[in-house]
């Protein structure tokens, strides 16, 4: 019978995500189960005196179409290995989707194996573009106005403003850039940002480095002198930056020959389609539908 997660299982259940994604940082997985767990909703299924499967609900509000959403995002689907193949996994999300479609109009899912999730209706939405950029392009930018300075206020304001080129995203507050802040740090990360000369935030970067390379994970910016900033406070010292941005951006037009690659990252399902085509005045049967009537570029970066 599936149950409902409470504190006490926090515990067993970030183990069975440990088992389950085993590349996904640790210090992710500890931020996450310490600020976030609490705020969704998890569901999970017992058995042999264990916790053998589960997946969790997390709530956003999603910006679709001038509209505000109230959406779901499903992660954390995990079972242990002696017990896969069994149809757990199917009956968690058959209930889960269940629930949400009474609910949530639109709900997401990471798009990491999207033929496991089509068969319940998602589809890839969103790409990732990810870009291997040679440093010579901005080794003569000035890095002056770039630093690690900013509140959760100007990322929130800031964002506002880039959100705006966009059609679909989340809506970001003060809160979630807290939050925001504290793990790119502690996801074996770090957080830039650049002021202009009148103090005004013009774009962040969020990156990881190691001994061989850099990666930016996310990269928020309003015109090309934050962007070219960035990437060279970024990449000092290294020959390369790796950069992910949304799929829409072309950053081959400043950089020549550098050729991005795609990624499937967000999935989505439309719960209802008979309430979505009313509210939107459509006739669409599946998700790519759906996504197809934006007139403007989609922003989902996120993975919870």
């Amino acid at each position: 019978m599936i149950k409902e997660a409470r504190a006490e299982n926090k515990p067993e259940i970030m183990e069975l995500w440990k088992s389950a994604y085993p590349t996904r940082s640790r210090a992710y997985l500890s931020f996450y189960f310490k600020h976030l767990f609490d705020e969704g909703k998890c569901l999970y299924l017992p058995q042999d005196q264990r916790i053998i499967s589960s997946l969790q609900m997390q709530p956003h509000v999603v910006r679709f179409a001038n509209r505000k959403l109230e959406c779901t995002y499903i992660l954390g689907v995990a079972t242990l290995p002696d017990y896969r193949r069994r149809g757990h996994m199917r009956y968690l999300m058959n209930t889960a989707l269940d629930e949400l479609s009474h609910n949530h109009l639109i709900t997401f899912i990471e798009a990491f194996n999207p033929k496991l999730y089509e068969p319940f209706g998602f589809e890839t939405v969103y790409d990732a573009k990810r870009y291997t950029i040679n440093t010579h392009y901005f080794e003569k930018v000035n890095k002056s106005g770039v630093s690690h300075q900013v509140s959760a206020r100007e990322l929130s304001d800031l964002y506002l403003k880039y959100s705006k080129h966009f059609d679909c995203g989340y809506v970001r507050d003060i809160h979630y850039y807290e939050l925001f802040m504290n793990r790119a740090v502690l996801d074996h990360g770090n957080l830039c940002v650049y002021h202009d000369q009148n103090h005004e935030l013009r774009g962040y970067a969020v990156y990881s480095e190691n001994s061989v390379e850099v990666k930016i994970s996310e990269l928020v910016y309003l015109d090309s002198v934050a962007l070219m900033k960035l990437l060279r406070y970024v990449s000092d010292g290294y020959p390369d930056v790796s950069v992910c941005v949304s799929q829409s951006e072309q950053l081959e037009r400043l950089f020549p020959l550098t050729i991005p690659k795609r990624s499937a990252m967000t999935m989505a399902r439309i719960n209802n389609y008979e309430l979505f085509n009313k509210l939107y005045n459509t006739k669409v049967k599946t998700p790519k539908e759906a996504f197809a009537i934006l007139k403007r570029p989609i922003f989902l970066n996120e993975i919870y």
